[in-house]
């Protein structure tokens, strides 16, 4: 097994390359390469941007707000591909010219430290990568990539296991994730070490549009995406179960979403229980902000999720999340401790139990929210910054 991260003292101002395949996307792995390419400007680092698609500064200052742009960058194409990956053909070739621009720039050696802030796919080769969850770990665990199906993947996980094996003996770098329940699976299936540095999240922005003495009703709030990996079949199973709440669905809907669309239409039909769900799709920022500060309680459906910045959010909004036991929702940020920031659930059955419990018990969902609330502090787009920046200059030392 690799050995672990050793910190040290010695601190100097670097030429850093940030490697990521796109920012070109409204995900949680582009808001941590964009925040960290601004905690290294902000330190006085030179920072250079490297993707496989030219960036659309635009679309990114449309996606996330004001951005501090990278000194210098590069790209190896001018079309927009990232939003046809979908495509096996494309997704193969578009994952080669990442690891090639990855190869090239290592041999080169033009930069003090090079970064990658997208290592899911590739987990070495870069000085330091960032894995949020590590395809090599994904069939076994059966999160298959959106890229492909099932049977697909069992038939290109082996060659692709092995190979980046070999990439992994040659030039492994330093491993950083977002979760030690991810920390745990790369130990499992990449036999490496990590460290864990927390994603970013605007804390403050939820904070602040919080009307925590406005809680009335019993909303319970449901942020996912409309795919089946986030299990959102489970919401109308726990309305059926609840005597009290009402469901308000928030997410993004593609051209992909249809499926579960009418999945969700029938389970809700055929439970009876279409008037309390509400199902929104691409809500303005607005919109999605004002539900969160009044709901009570935030709903979190999928299992082994990675981290669950969603969950993070809606507690900095006053919510007292429910999340299934498993995964990141559960052992970092809720600590493994029931009722004390929140409360998971194995069971349709028991999640309803505790949202009934929340949304009927304003005095006991009121003490649970206060600590929910500044539990959240702890995962602050500063404080991600602050602990990157150490990370950064102690490894470039």
């Amino acid at each position: 097994m690799k050995s672990a991260l050793v910190l040290r003292e010695k601190v100097i101002i670097m030429k850093v390359v940030v490697a990521h395949h796109s920012l070109n996307i409204p995900g949680g792995a582009e808001r941590l390469c964009l925040s960290l390419i601004e905690a290294l400007q902000k330190n006085g680092h030179e920072v250079s941007l490297m993707t496989v698609e030219k960036t659309d500064w635009e679309l990114v200052q449309r996606n996330f707000g004001k951005v501090v742009l990278p000194s210098k960058e590069s790209f190896a194409i001018t079309r927009r591909l990232s939003n046809r990956l979908n495509s096996i053909p494309i997704s193969s070739t578009y994952f080669s010219i990442y690891m090639l621009q990855l190869l090239a720039n290592r041999m080169q050696k033009k930069y003090d430290l090079m970064i990658n802030t997208f290592g899911d796919a590739i987990n070495s080769i870069a000085d330091i990568t960032y894995v949020h969850f590590p395809l090599r770990a994904a069939l076994k665990l059966s999160q298959i990539p959106a890229f492909t199906n099932k049977s697909m993947w069992r038939i290109i996980a082996p060659f692709y296991d092995s190979f980046t094996s070999l990439t992994d003996r040659i030039a492994p770098g330093y491993l950083l994730t977002n979760s030690k329940f991810v920390q745990g699976i790369i130990r499992k299936f990449l036999d490496r070490n990590s460290y864990v540095v927390y994603p970013p999240v605007n804390v403050q922005t939820f904070a602040s549009n919080s009307f925590k003495d406005a809680k009335e009703g019993s909303i319970v709030a449901v942020v996912a995406s409309y795919s089946p990996k986030r299990h959102l079949e489970q919401v109308p199973l726990i309305a059926k179960h609840s005597k009290h709440a009402k469901f308000v669905i928030m997410g993004k809907a593609d051209e992909y979403s249809g499926s579960t669309f009418a999945t969700l239409t029938e389970q809700m039909k055929n439970l009876h229980v279409e008037d309390r769900i509400t199902m929104l799709q691409n809500v303005p920022v607005e919109q999605f902000l004002e539900t969160l500060s009044k709901a009570k309680v935030y709903l979190h459906t999928m299992p082994q999720d990675h981290f669950g910045i969603s969950v993070v959010e809606a507690m900095a909004s006053g919510c007292v999340p429910v999340v299934h036991k498993s995964g990141g929702p559960w052992i970092d940020i809720l600590d493994e401790q029931q009722g004390t920031y929140g409360f998971s659930y194995s069971t349709p059955a028991g999640a309803a139990k505790y949202i009934d419990m929340l949304v009927t018990h304003e005095d006991e969902r009121s003490k649970i929210s206060l600590r929910a609330s500044k539990r959240a502090s702890k995962y602050d787009k500063v404080v991600f910054m602050n602990r990157m920046v150490e990370v950064v200059e102690k490894i470039g030392s």
